[in-house]
């Protein structure tokens, strides 16, 4: 069996570092360009900036990866087309994108820019990833909810190119579905400004009784260690392995970069002899940790994957309290482990991350370090109990060290062969090939003289020709061919010498560049045909007797889904199809989110059954599906889950064949009525909004499986800080879905809507008791009528408060950063 060695990609917030990734090791970098990054917060770079990175990578043999991975606004589109071209121009290695439409644009106008799905896009299947491979996709990042087992059934079906996380922080979330930040406050993670409120206390209700926890931050996972089953990984197939970090600080980077290096090579050179060292553990654990986790690699981690009680850095256990002397404000610590002066110290269920000591005491005397069972006293305001656990946040002296890396950069060498060629009366030559094989050959001005006193020998040629110093360079063979009893002087071999370096390198970074481009040329918006055309109100439901009310309220389409749980068979389908038919209404079947490999013969099989059933088509939600779909010719609706964001994207969809897109929640009035310039579009305007789909059952965890035998059971909340409740149901994969604390309702906004252009609008339904659907539909129903009306007496007569309870109107006035 052949071991390919995976590339190491760490992360790069800032030049420093970059520089840290660079020098400890990093096969390739990924960083992000100011205002189109998933980390708006990360140092980020500007152009020059960019440049420059870039320049210091190539030289040393270091790939950069350019993130690209938000959603993009029609009102960006013209200067993210200028900035591919750029980033193109200037030797890019690949750029990684989350925007259907961009990857679309991406394809027209740097064909030759490497595309990379980022993990926003949310490939959790093999169709999903042949979908991309299909759009000239070449690496996709995988989900990180993905076991070892289907990484390599994906690897197995496919040619593309997988990259997965491996250390750092994880999400709750499949990354690219998460609404919460963006339906709080407005901070979009699709856009790169995730406020993290998985970081933040929930309380667990059930039926208005709050149910008792372990811990109060139930949204919080541990970090990702990959260490110990790295191989296991690199068996998987796994091409790329990816460091999460760009939030972090340079020492972090170059700590956790060494570390795996090593691991790597280890595993590469010895498979059979792989450890991981008590010390590298150590590190890895100091450098930042929420408690550790291999994440879903090796199965559903449940509990294993969670950090309830603490959300921040943990640090290194060292030691407990012994006591406290209030009057002097000192607390006694009994140590388990070294202590300096410049650490960072951290107590058990403290909600920050510690403070530095400045002074600590042994035996009444000043000291600047303590070890193994030393007792010390440090300086503290706060009082904490006997036998608290005492970590260590920070490692002062493990900081310096990992700062020299890239405070005073030299580490990383460029190995080159090196040739020479002097003979008497002709010009002195050199030849220096690096390992890539650029080659540079020059010869000197100067003619080489026969000796008059002291010759130049071939020992002379060698020291001065390899004297590489400062630069990347380090000569690991020299070849001489000369003759005796000939002078040089050492000048001019130095000189020679650093010509040739000074060609290399530039060689080095040149011969990535690419010419100028043609003039950026987006596509024009095209007029909108839609506009004051009568729009169709679908209604999406789970009950199959619901559609006759919902059609008599005033629904055009029906959109269902299916109680997996309570169906062993179809019947469902053919009932709800039947009711469908009886009032000549087209109905639809709604997908789930999440499609794993091993789901999708059945839902394959349920997508067939519908269509035979008289199903009119079927709302895809995740790319596999669509592909799957398309090629059973079965009609589609891209449904919300794809975030579509502006009219490249859904344009794209239409050309391959749906029917409609459904517009992003995210999206305020005037992006709407841009992306609706370009395809039928579709907009939910009322409804529970899912802000969450995670693979961790969060209650089935927290209660025990036995809570969810009841169907009455499922209904669950969680409860922020500020009071809102925010419902959680676990569907019958054991997957948690979560929705946002009010009702989406944009009733009173229909007038403005109706006139943007968009096609069809959605009452989700799902979630509504079937008694109050007649009365939500019938609210728009007339809504949407008494605007065509001819009589000169249209007045919206129903406002959203005699509709729902506790309502908001998203994003319609709004938008997200």
């Amino acid at each position: 069996m052949i071991r390919r060695k995976p590339e190491l990609l760490a992360p790069a917030g800032d030049m420093r570092s970059l520089i840290a990734a660079v020098e400890n090791g990093a096969d390739a970098v990924y960083l992000g360009i100011n205002n189109f990054s998933a980390r708006a917060y990360a140092g980020n770079f500007t152009i020059d900036e960019f440049r420059e990175a870039l320049d210091y990578a190539h030289l040393r043999g270091v790939r950069v990866y350019v993130t690209l991975n938000t959603l993009i606004k029609d009102t960006e589109i013209e200067k993210i087309a200028k900035l591919m071209q750029t980033l193109d121009r200037l030797g890019t290695d690949a750029i990684i994108v989350q925007d259907i439409g961009l990857l679309s644009l991406a394809g027209k106008l740097v064909p030759e820019l490497p595309v990379h799905a980022s993990t926003q896009m949310t490939i959790h299947n093999t169709e999903g990833v042949r979908f991309l491979h299909d759009m000239g996709v070449k690496r996709v990042v995988l989900a990180r909810e993905m076991t070892l087992a289907e990484i390599k059934e994906v690897r197995q079906k496919t040619d593309m190119e997988i990259e997965t996380f491996v250390h750092g922080a994880l999400c709750i979330c499949y990354s690219g579905q998460c609404l919460m930040s963006s339906m709080i406050g407005g901070r979009s993670g699709n856009r790169g400004y995730c406020a993290q409120p998985c970081r933040k206390k929930y309380d667990l209700y059930r039926k208005g009784k709050k149910e008792s926890t372990a811990g109060k931050f139930l949204l919080s996972p541990r970090d990702l260690n990959s260490s110990d089953i790295l191989p296991e990984l690199i068996e998987a197939g796994i091409g790329s392995f990816k460091i999460e970090g760009r939030m972090k600080r340079p020492e972090y980077v170059a700590g956790v970069v060494r570390i795996y290096r090593r691991l790597i090579d280890r595993y590469m050179e010895k498979p059979e002899q792989y450890f991981v060292s008590e010390e590298e553990r150590l590190q890895l654990e100091q450098l930042f940790n929420r408690e550790f986790t291999t994440g879903y690699f090796k199965g559903n981690p449940g509990n294993v994957l969670m950090s309830r009680e603490r959300p921040y850095n943990q640090g290194v256990r060292i030691g407990k309290v012994r006591g406290f002397d209030n009057k002097h404000k000192n607390l006694l610590l009994e140590l388990s482990g070294e202590l300096r002066v410049g650490d960072g110290i951290g107590f058990e269920a403290e909600q920050e991350s510690g403070n530095i000591v400045r002074q600590m005491y042994k035996k009444g005397k000043p000291v600047k370090e303590a070890g193994k069972e030393d007792i010390i006293r440090v300086s503290s305001d706060i009082q904490h109990n006997k036998g608290t656990s005492v970590y260590k946040t920070l490692d002062i002296s493990l900081m310096k060290e990992l700062e020299q890396s890239f405070e005073s950069p030299g580490l990383r060498k460029v190995s080159v062969f090196m040739k020479a060629r002097a003979f008497s009366g002709e010009k002195l030559e050199l030849m220096v090939r690096d390992e890539d094989d650029n080659i540079v050959q020059i010869s000197s001005e100067y003619v080489v003289e026969t000796a008059i006193k002291k010759a130049t020998s071939e020992k002379d040629i060698r020291k001065q020709f390899t004297k590489l110093g400062k630069t990347v360079f380090d000569a690991k063979d020299m070849e001489i061919s000369m003759e005796e009893g000939i002078f040089i002087p050492i000048k001019e071999m130095n000189e020679l010498r650093n010509r040739a370096v000074a060609e290399l390198e530039k060689m080095r970074i040149d011969h990535r560049r690419k010419s100028e481009h043609k003039p950026c040329r987006v596509s024009e918006k095209p007029a909108p045909e839609n506009i004051n055309q009568k729009p169709l109100l679908a209604v999406s439901i789970i009950d199959p007797e619901s559609v006759e009310t919902a059609v008599s309220s005033g629904a055009d389409l029906i959109y269902y889904e299916r109680k997996s749980s309570v169906h062993d068979d179809e019947s469902d389908l053919r009932i709800a199809a039947t009711h469908a038919k009886e009032v000549d209404v087209p109905i639809y079947l709604h997908t789930p989110v999440i499609v794993k490999d091993s789901q999708m013969p059945e839902i394959e099989k349920i997508m067939n059954a519908a269509k035979e059933s008289g199903f009119a088509g079927i709302l895809a939600s995740n790319p596999g599906i669509f592909k799957k779909a398309t090629e059973h010719g079965i009609p589609v609706i891209v449904d919300t889950n794809m975030n579509i964001f502006n009219r490249e994207s859904a344009a794209l969809f239409i050309k391959k064949g749906a029917i409609s897109v459904v517009l992003s929640p995210e999206m305020n009035y005037e992006q709407i009525i841009e992306a609706s310039s370009s395809a039928p579009t579709e907009l939910i305007v009322q409804g529970s909004l899912r802000v969450m789909v995670s693979e961790h059952g969060l209650v089935t965890n927290l209660t025990g499986p036995e809570e969810m035998s009841d169907p009455d059971c499922r209904v669950f909340e969680l409860m922020d800080k500020k009071g809102f409740a925010f419902p959680v149901r676990t569907d019958c994969s054991g997957r948690t879905h979560i929705f946002n604390s009010k009702e989406l309702c944009l009733l009173e906004d229909m007038t403005r809507l109706i006139q943007s252009g968009v096609s069809r609008f959605r009452i989700d339904a799902r979630m509504t008791d079937s008694s109050h659907i007649k009365n939500i539909v019938s609210s728009y129903r007339k809504t949407i009528d008494s605007y065509f009306s001819t009589e000169e007496n249209h007045v919206i007569a129903d406002k959203c408060r005699d509709i729902s309870k506790e309502y908001t109107r998203g994003h319609f006035h709004r938008g997200v950063l």
